[in-house]
């Protein structure tokens, strides 16, 4: 009776043994039940101004979704995602940490076609569908075991050109139909598109692609003064390195059917991430500015240059 106590005791112990290792060592993944998972807390879009504009994000809302890259992470894909959900954001799938930092990287929009098998650390960029793309980093720069909570930090990676309009007497209707930022004929100063880092942010231009950054409003008017940046026209353009000769870019504004363009100097230079707001003075025309016809030209006068 002894034998048979004894041997049951070995079975079960052997049985318990064998679970237990089986539990601990997960064949799958690699990882073990001590394992920590990345927990997001919270992700911000960094402003260190109240008012940005009407071209720019300020806040997620609940569906957006944000791609991750975790340079270091060799337990599973490093490229998952976050979608916000009930002001929670929820991961993709689980990311296992370990004792050793992982950096870790965050860019918006993340889109299913275009970043689903992501493989490498550039992602596309662009000014024509006037997208705000950010760039993101993890606060305390890395995530791992003793660190599985991560506070996200998003910052805009395109340049913001935004103007102000002044009426003066100008005496029609004051409707902004078009404002767009472009290259004079056979200048290829300013690209269209480009690739972003996602580990320095840096954004390299691709050659060949040439359109201009442009937005045709609904309802925009300068008739009444402004009462907050919210109202002011802005632009989303790819940064620019400093402008060669003067006209080499210009500005072109279609109000109330008229077509005003004006060239930028050289040495004109907008950096990522940037805003640069421009004022518009509706002014009696000068030989220098161009105009179809109008019965008043502009003139305009940078007024202001600040990080967003």
């Amino acid at each position: 009776m002894k034998k048979i106590l004894m041997i049951t005791i070995l079975f079960f112990s052997a049985f318990a043994l064998f679970f237990s290792c089986s539990d601990e060592n997960l064949a799958d993944t690699g990882t073990t039940l001590y394992d920590t998972q990345l927990q997001l807390k919270s992700v911000a879009v960094f402003n260190d101004r109240p008012e940005s504009g009407n071209g720019t994000i300020r806040e997620f809302e609940n569906s957006d979704t944000i791609g991750l890259y975790l340079p270091e992470y060799h337990r599973g894909y490093p490229f998952p995602y976050i979608a916000r959900y009930h002001y929670w954001w929820n991961l993709s799938g689980p990311i296992f940490l370990s004792s050793e930092p992982s950096r870790l990287f965050a860019y918006y929009p993340f889109e299913q076609k275009k970043h689903a098998y992501q493989s490498d650390k550039y992602i596309y960029v662009e000014h024509i569908t006037q997208t705000d793309y950010m760039h993101g980093t993890v606060v305390d720069g890395y995530v791992m075991h003793e660190h599985p909570y991560a506070d996200i930090v998003m910052r805009h990676v395109l340049v913001l050109v935004q103007f102000k309009f002044i009426k003066n007497d100008y005496p029609h209707d004051c409707s902004v139909q078009k404002v767009s930022i472009r290259n004079a004929d056979g200048i290829t100063h300013l690209k269209s598109r480009g690739t972003l880092n996602l580990e320095n942010a840096e954004i390299e231009p691709l050659d060949g692609y040439y359109d201009q950054a442009a937005i045709r409003p609904e309802d925009m008017n300068f008739y009444e003064p402004y009462t907050s940046e919210e109202e002011y026209a802005c632009v989303l353009v790819m940064p620019i390195e400093p402008v060669k000769n003067d006209g080499d870019l210009f500005f072109e504004f279609e109000i109330d059917g008229y077509i005003y363009t004006y060239p930028l100097k050289k040495g004109t230079l907008w950096q990522s991430g940037m805003k640069y707001t421009y004022q518009v003075d509706m002014v009696p025309p000068v030989r220098t500015f161009k105009s179809s016809g109008a019965a008043t030209g502009i003139s305009i006068v940078l007024t202001q240059t600040s990080s967003y």
